[in-house]
Order: C-alpha cells, then sequence, then structure tokens
C-alpha cells in the first residue's frame, strides 16, 4: 500500500493564527473505521475457515464446519461484544482457537464489528432478548441439544433449524439425524450467557419423536456398512432450511451427498415430509424410521435420486 507523502512547514504552521476546526468523529465513522480494520484481521485470522464472505465455505476444511456468519450463526451471542468475546476465548472442543494472546482487545472488537456486519438485517440479542423469532425465513441455532426424556442423554453437538411455518427441525449433528420435529416458537439461547455450559431451550412442543428420540443411522452400504453421516453445512437461503452432509465408510470414502430438508404437507392432516436429494457414488440402503413410508425401494443406486421420509404428527404442547 503507498501512502501519499505529506510535508510539514514549520514557518507556514507557525504564522496560522489560529487550527482550522476539527470535524467531529461521528458513532458511524468509528464504525466505519473498526469495519475497515476488522476486515484486514478477518482476512488474516478467519477468511480460511469462515470464507472471505462470512458463508463458512473456506478453504481449510474441519470435522466440524466453519460457521456461517450470513446465516446468523453465531455460538454464544450476536452483539460485537459477545463475537469479540468468541473471538478471544475460542470454542473448547472445536477447531476454533482463542485469540486473546494473538490480539490485542481493540483488534478483536474491531474483527467482531466486521463479522457482524456479514448479517447487517439481523437483529442484535441483548442478555435479555436471548429467543430467537423465526419470522419470513428460515434460522439455524447450533449448539447443545437437552434430553429429549430423562432416559436418553443430552447431545453436545446439535443443529435446530426453524421454518416461518412455525415448525422446527432437531439435528444432532456428531452423525446427522433428525431427532423431533416441533412446533410453537423455535429457541430460547440459554447458552449465551452461560459460555455455552447450558443447552438450548427448545420452545415447541414436539409433534414427532423419531424412534423415541435415539433413531438409529437411516444408511448403509449394500453390504450393510454403516454410514457415518458427516456434517457439511446448513443454508437458510431457500423457503425450508436445508442440512447437507456426506456418507462415509469406514475406511474413509465418500459414498454419497446429501441435502435434507424438511417440510410440512397440506390436506385433512398436516404430516412431516423429510426429503432427501441424494448423490450416491455407489449403491446405498435406506433404513427409515419406524412407523414411517418412504416414497420408493431402500436400494438407492448411484446417481442423483430424490427421496421422501413421511412422518405422521400428534398433538404436542405448543407454547
Amino acid at each position: 500500500m503507498k501512502y501519499p507523502l505529506i510535508l510539514c512547514i514549520p514557518l507556514a504552521l507557525a504564522s496560522c493564527s489560529t487550527e482550522p476546526e476539527k470535524e467531529p468523529v461521528t458513532q458511524s465513522m468509528e464504525s466505519a473505521s473498526a469495519i475497515q480494520g476488522g476486515e484486514e484481521i478477518y482476512m488474516l485470522y478467519c477468511a480460511q475457515c469462515h470464507g472471505a464472505t462470512g458463508d463458512g465455505n473456506g478453504v481449510l476444511k474441519h470435522d466440524r464446519p466453519a460457521r456461517s456468519f450470513i446465516d446468523g450463526g453465531y455460538s454464544f451471542g450476536n452483539t460485537v461484544h459477545a463475537i469479540a468475546k468468541t473471538t478471544a476465548f475460542g470454542i473448547p472442543g472445536t477447531p476454533m482457537p482463542p485469540f486473546v494472546d494473538m490480539l490485542s482487545a481493540e483488534q478483536m472488537e474491531s474483527v467482531a464489528t466486521y463479522i457482524r456486519n456479514f448479517a447487517p438485517t439481523l437483529a442484535e440479542a441483548r442478555e435479555d432478548e436471548k429467543e430467537m423469532v423465526v419470522t419470513d425465513s428460515p434460522l439455524v441455532a447450533r449448539g447443545m441439544l437437552p434430553a429429549i426424556n430423562p432416559t436418553l442423554k443430552l447431545h453436545p453437538r446439535g443443529i435446530v433449524i426453524g421454518n416461518p411455518d412455525r415448525f422446527s427441525y432437531e439435528y444432532r449433528v456428531d452423525d446427522v439425524r433428525l431427532l423431533s420435529v416441533r412446533q410453537g416458537r423455535f429457541v430460547l439461547r440459554a447458552d449465551w450467557g452461560e459460555r455455552g455450559g447450558a443447552p438450548l431451550e427448545l420452545l415447541g412442543g414436539v409433534v414427532v419423536l423419531v424412534d423415541n428420540g435415539d433413531p438409529d443411522g437411516l444408511f448403509t452400504t449394500k453390504d450393510g456398512e454403516a454410514l457415518h453421516a458427516k456434517l457439511k453445512s446448513t443454508n437458510t437461503m431457500h423457503d425450508y432450511g436445508e442440512i447437507s452432509y456426506n456418507l462415509v465408510a469406514q475406511d474413509g470414502r465418500v459414498v454419497a451427498q446429501v441435502m435434507e430438508t424438511c417440510r410440512t404437507t397440506t390436506g385433512t392432516r398436516t404430516l412431516i415430509e423429510q426429503v432427501f436429494d441424494i448423490q450416491a457414488n455407489e449403491s446405498v440402503i435406506i433404513h427409515p424410521p419406524s412407523n414411517t413410508d418412504v416414497s420408493n425401494a431402500p436400494l438407492v443406486p448411484a446417481g442423483n435420486h430424490s427421496f421422501i421420509i413421511t412422518h405422521a404428527i400428534y398433538g404436542g404442547d405448543s407454547k
């Protein structure tokens, strides 16, 4: 970067009886300056994982995909202060490292301001406003999932996708599986004040509990080998939230790529359609949950295919 050469002439300065009035620094100017400085820090330390545009598609790939800031994927709060705090201390158990020994407080504030600007229309959640509200587009909440009932364990890694029709879908993502469907309000970020030590509070009433909340994996090879559903990304740019993952064999080969979305049907009775678009490199077998219908044969041959698993709902205690 070339900087202009500034010549200071003492005599000329001395001849000035008054200094020109300084333009007052406004809050918007300070914010613009923080964003500009934050961009340089972001591109140096963050873009490799989170992507240059904040979409989570960086050049470095991890077992746990980097968050998309465009989708509002913030771990412990979406204010500049909360993002700076997460930047400082990292996220234990994930590839996200702490930067407290690498960046100054001012630098972390600047990069947090820049990151927050990826989703400028997303309302900031204050400490007393932790509820995430789905309006006219899907939302994704990531965090610890509480146990659905006392006989089951909680899931440290979870995703909840909320759609504008007030239905939401709860997934474990260490091995991607739909656990439940809920109806009503979305999520209370109880974990935002606890540095991730508390699970999300899911506000909707359960209307589908997939295999009592503890389903087996859906896919095996034709020879019966269980396939690991490895999370790739989520997408909230369409009418219904999407979750994408790879089906990975024990030897590490990618057997198929799957994009999954859930939607409600219309008619005399509401049903939930779990829709799969699959690009299979080799044949896979679908093992649908109990009490569901599947739209085609369990064998999915190599190639591009779509199929639907249909769930019947029951009355939930919606909040």
